[in-house]
Formats: C-alpha cells, sequence, structure tokens
C-alpha cells in the first residue's frame, strides 16, 4: 500500500499539518485566512496564536489543497529585486565580451552545491542582444511538502545586466520568492561583479543595494508613500489599497494622541485593505513614521504603454521572511508584479512588451525615489 498523502481524499491533521503550517512557505495570512473560514476569530494573526488552533482543527482536503496550491501561485509569479547602477570605469569599453566569456567557462552548476533538494535542469542560458545580457535557468525542486506530496516543482529565474549610457544595470528577477533561486541569484550577481571588478571595468567593487537598514523609519515611509506618484509616460500616479506594519520595538513609546494611542496594547502588527488608503493617518501624517515600520505595501497603478492601457496591481516589499525579525535590516527590497488588468483584450506578444515596460518603469520609479532620499540627507 502506498503512504503517499492523498491531497484530494484525506484530512490533514495533528503533527504533520502543524510542521507545514510553521513552515516559511505558508504565510502568517494564509493560516489566519482558513481558520476564519471555519468559524474561528482570533485577534492576533501571529503563528504562535493560530498555528495551534487549526493544528487542533481538521484540515480538509479542500482546505489543504487551497494553502499548497495558494503558495505555488505565489512563489510562481515574478518577483524583481533591483539593484542600483555600477559604473562603467570609462567610455567605450567592452564588457560583453569578458563577461560573457567568463559566465561560459564557470560551473554555474557548483552554486546549488550545498541544495541537497535543488539542481539546475539544464545549463544556463546566456543571450546577448546589443548592450545587454540575459542569463535564464530553470531550477527543479522537491516540493516542500514531500511529506504529503510527491512531486517536482520547475522555477524558472532569470538575471539582466544592460547598459543604459555610461551606467551598468544589474537588475535581477525570478520567479521564486523562497531561499533557492533568491540565493541563486545572489551568487550569479556577486559572480557577475567580480568579473567586472578584476577585469577593471566599472569604479564599484559591489552594487549598492537597497535594504531594510538602508532607511530609517520615517525614510521608509517616506520612500513608500512617494512611489505612489508613478513614473511618467508609463505609470499614472496610483493608489495604496494594502498595506502590513509592525510597531517598532526600539522606538519611542506611543504618544497619549487617542488617534495612534489605541495601538499600545491592541497592535503589534497590523494589516490594512480598502480603497485610497493614501489618505489614512498612519500615511497622511508623518508626525507617526517614527513609531512603525512596512512590511508590505501594495499599490495600483494606471499604466498605459503603446496602445495598451490598464491597471497594474505592484507589492513592494523585503526579502526576509514575515515572521523572523533577525537579519531584517539586510533584507532587500523587492517587488511583486501581482496582477494586470487591460481595457481593451491584447495578445501575449503585447502583454510580454507592457510585463517588461512596466517592470522597467517601476525600477526607475524605486531608483528615482531612493535617490531623492539620498540626496535629502545631504541638505
Amino acid at each position: 500500500m502506498s503512504s503517499e498523502f492523498n491531497i484530494y481524499s484525506s484530512i490533514a491533521h495533528g503533527n504533520e499539518l502543524r510542521r507545514l503550517l510553521n513552515s516559511n512557505h505558508i504565510s502568517d495570512s494564509e493560516v489566519y485566512s482558513v481558520l476564519k473560514e471555519k468559524g474561528i476569530y482570533v485577534g492576533n494573526n501571529e503563528k504562535e496564536v493560530t498555528v495551534p488552533l487549526l493544528s487542533a482543527t481538521l484540515l480538509t482536503p479542500d482546505e489543504f489543497l487551497k494553502l499548497i496550491e495558494n503558495n505555488f501561485n505565489r512563489e510562481s509569479r515574478p518577483k524583481v529585486k533591483p539593484l542600483l547602477s555600477l559604473e562603467l570605469a570609462g567610455k567605450n569599453l567592452d564588457w560583453i565580451s569578458p563577461l560573457k566569456e567568463s559566465l561560459l567557462t564557470d560551473d554555474l552548476h557548483m552554486l546549488l552545491k550545498k541544495n541537497g533538494n535543488e539542481t539546475f535542469v539544464a545549463k544556463p542560458t546566456i543571450v546577448v542582444e546589443g548592450k545587454k545580457i540575459t542569463i535564464f535557468y530553470s531550477i527543479k525542486r522537491e516540493d516542500f511538502s514531500r511529506d504529503f506530496l510527491q512531486r517536482e516543482l520547475i522555477f524558472n529565474g532569470e538575471i539582466t545586466i544592460e547598459q543604459q549610457g555610461n551606467s551598468l544595470k544589474l537588475d535581477r528577477s525570478s520567479t521564486h520568492s523562497s531561499k533557492g533561486i533568491e540565493a541563486v541569484n545572489k551568487k550569479i550577481n556577486d559572480r557577475i561583479t567580480k568579473i567586472l571588478s578584476d577585469s577593471k571595468l566599472v569604479t564599484d567593487t559591489k552594487p549598492q543595494q537597497i535594504t531594510f537598514g538602508s532607511f530609517t523609519n520615517d525614510e521608509r515611509v517616506r520612500f513608500f508613500k512617494r512611489l505612489t506618484a508613478g513614473f511618467p509616460k508609463c505609470l499614472s500616479p496610483g493608489t495604496v489599497n494594502d498595506i502590513e506594519i509592525r510597531l517598532d520595538e526600539n522606538a519611542p513609546p506611543l504618544p497619549d494622541d487617542p488617534q495612534i494611542s489605541w495601538m499600545k496594547q491592541a497592535v503589534r502588527r497590523l494589516k490594512i485593505d480598502g480603497e485610497r488608503l493614501n489618505d489614512i493617518f498612519l500615511i497622511s501624517d508623518e508626525q507617526y513614521y517614527r513609531y512603525y515600520y512596512i512590511l508590505r505595501i501594495d499599490i495600483t497603478f494606471p499604466f498605459k504603454e503603446g496602445a495598451n492601457s490598464g491597471e497594474c496591481h505592484i507589492s513592494f516589499s523585503f526579502s526576509h521572511s514575515e515572521r523572523s525579525k533577525k537579519n531584517i535590516a539586510s533584507s532587500e527590497l523587492i517587488f511583486d508584479p501581482v496582477k494586470t488588468t487591460y481595457k481593451n483584450t491584447a495578445n501575449s506578444d503585447a502583454k510580454k512588451m507592457v510585463t517588461t515596460a512596466i517592470n522597467k518603469a517601476v525600477r526607475s520609479l524605486i531608483e528615482e525615489k531612493y535617490e531623492l532620499l539620498l540626496s535629502e540627507r545631504n541638505e
């Protein structure tokens, strides 16, 4: 008899369910959502509270399948991690040839040496188009829930290095938000930077990253608020429709101001959804910025690219686990193009063109607002 867990007819419960729910693959909000669907309402969505409650119930096949599919869908969406520019050491330098030659001779499979459950599907592909190099690769990974499921998943990664004027852009994107492809992307980018630096083609030895620790609390909220401005010709000013914040334990005590004092004992982490959240006091009133930090902010931008127009929903966050406070300062800014809707029907080629244009506009928006923030520090 097979001991494989049948997600369509079996009921998940007990210790096996607890291990799955506590993993980084299932978010706090997803556990909280399943509890609400079962009619169990609690005032705290932290896993320390919700996982014991849900583990004490029986999770139906439909509920279990929803958790698995939500995770797979979330991981499969392309997530972009922008890096700031590296400056070329001079004009008319040939950085393409040495970089391509070195990458082709590198054993990139060694990047997965320590990842026992992940392997490259095939040797990474390197494509050169003008002054741009793109590295495509796919990783095969045993499913995180292999105690329940016996299947393999394929995730695609992509790294682009593109020259714009006298700047060399190191833009990273991947179809996976977990440690696997994120770690591979970082290793490949570190290798790219070393090749360029050793060849004395760039003035920097390491690309500057935008991390959680790059900001003070005030600057971080101000930065996210400014992202709603959009980017000319592609993204019109957007509206905030989802925010997750956490009170800063190291900040001064909350004031007695009744507008915010209610959060003193009632809130450690807060999720707010709705329309036009730009106007709520936590975003509009700068006097409160010092008391909390933003974990995630979702913005919907109207877009126009050529003959195509519509709305795109972009989620901005940092790359650390939502439950962990460790190493949060070094976690990098990422954006997730969650959903794009079109006013008129668009074919696959048009959608690909729109996706490329939106991602480029968002990267430029991030860099523009971050450079503005840095300039204000020097005033």
